[in-house]
């Protein structure tokens, strides 16, 4: 009954740290051996793990393994905006041809933002968490990161207007 346990908790958890490195520009191989590798390091040392940090502890193998990889391999800088479109496309020609133009001005914008802000902003409007949620995988204060989130917006935006 426990293992079943472990099983689902590891597949949800899985399942949202793939489409967190996903969303920070990974492809899927990539993702995926990230994902899978900070499943088997939790295996490893789940028993020195505090139960209250294990989501912010899963999180933050799988960042440093991110930045580990875009230090390492310069091939994938970015994602193929095809691969896993922020917006979602029609069967239209033109309306899909401007949205993934836009796609793109949103990744570029994105991109000229600090790590960190990249990361708040792809946690709070891409997978939707809550600042509570936000606060406990980063070991931050939630009203830090409130203040944190509102300066990347604001930086998004206004680069963003810069760009068009």
């Amino acid at each position: 009954m426990a293992q079943e346990t472990m099983n689902e908790f590891l597949q949800q958890v899985g399942t949202v740290l793939y489409r967190y490195l996903r969303k920070r520009g990974l492809p899927h191989e990539d993702a995926e051996d990230i994902m899978q590798d900070t499943c088997y390091k939790f295996l490893l040392h789940k028993d020195g793990i505090q139960s209250d940090k294990v989501m912010s502890w899963l999180f933050r193998v799988a960042t440093n393994q991110f930045y580990d990889l875009k230090r390492k391999d310069t091939r994938h800088p970015t994602m193929n905006v095809d691969d896993v479109p922020l917006l979602s496309l029609t069967d239209i020609p033109e309306i899909s041809i401007l949205q993934k133009e836009r796609s793109i001005s949103i990744r570029d914008t994105l991109e000229t933002l600090s790590e960190f802000h990249q990361e708040l902003l792809i946690l709070k409007f891409e997978l939707k968490l809550s600042y509570k949620n936000i606060s406990s995988l980063l070991n931050k204060n939630e009203n830090t990161l409130k203040t944190h989130v509102a300066r990347a917006k604001e930086r998004f935006i206004k680069n963003f207007k810069e760009d068009l």
